[in-house]
Parts: structure tokens; C-alpha cells; sequence
């Protein structure tokens, strides 16, 4: 399984570097991010660069960052053409090192496992730390 991480701006970028300072590299992952010098033609042409080149023709999963912006927009159009791709939106740190974990694992992700580990990092700390 390849992950590729999509946002606006660099929070992808820093996503998944922030995963890689706290496990290490991670293979089979890109993230890419829309700039504001930039249109959504390039952040396609930087999506497919990742998705094209693929030689062990390996499952790939895309996050972006919110539904209906430019990246997922992006990523909807790239679906016409490749259609095995599985893409979530909503990405967060516990959800890159959720995938990570499960790949050095051995483990197959799924998609919902990807959306579990997302809405799984999101806890009130408050509520948690008044029992």
C-alpha cells in the first residue's frame, strides 16, 4: 500500500514529516500541497507523477486534507482514470501514523481503517482528564 497526502498549503507536507520525526522514514508515501502560485493543473500533475510511478503496481491511498476543496477536486478527476485508487479526506497526524504503523506491521490497510484512525485521534482532553 502507497500513501499519498494532498492539502492546501504545506499541511501535508508537514504532516508527514511530523509522522517521519516520530517513526522514522516512511516508504511508499508522498505529500504534495497546493501553493498559492500554483493551480490545481499542477497539484494534478505532481498527484499522477506519484501515482504513475508505481512499479511493483502496489494499491495506492490518497488523503486530502477537506472534501470539496481544490486537492480533493483534484483527486475526484484522477479517480475517472484511475479508478482502484481509495481516497479519504480529513487528514490528520494519528491517521498517517496509523497507516505507517500498519504497513511496518504487515498489516493491510483499508480505507476504513484509515477513517478510524483519524476520528480515533480526535479526544477531549478536558472530559478525559475529569474522568
Amino acid at each position: 500500500m502507497r500513501l499519498l497526502l494532498m492539502s492546501h498549503g504545506n499541511m501535508a507536507i508537514e504532516t508527514l514529516a511530523s509522522a517521519e520525526m516520530i517513526l522514522g522514514h516512511i516508504d511508499n508515501t508522498k505529500a504534495i500541497g497546493l501553493q498559492p502560485n500554483q493551480g490545481p493543473e499542477d497539484l494534478q500533475a505532481a498527484a499522477e507523477e506519484f501515482i504513475n510511478d508505481n512499479p511493483n503496481n502496489d494499491k495506492t491511498m490518497v488523503a486530502v486534507d477537506l472534501l470539496g476543496g481544490t486537492p480533493s477536486n483534484v483527486v475526484v478527476r484522477l479517480m475517472a482514470e484511475h479508478p482502484d485508487l481509495e481516497v479519504v479526506s480529513g487528514l490528520n497526524l494519528p491517521m498517517v501514523i496509523g497507516f505507517a504503523n500498519q504497513v511496518m506491521m504487515g498489516m493491510e490497510v483499508s480505507k476504513q481503517s484509515m477513517i478510524d484512525e483519524a476520528q480515533n485521534g480526535i479526544i477531549d482532553v478536558n472530559a478525559r482528564l475529569n474522568g
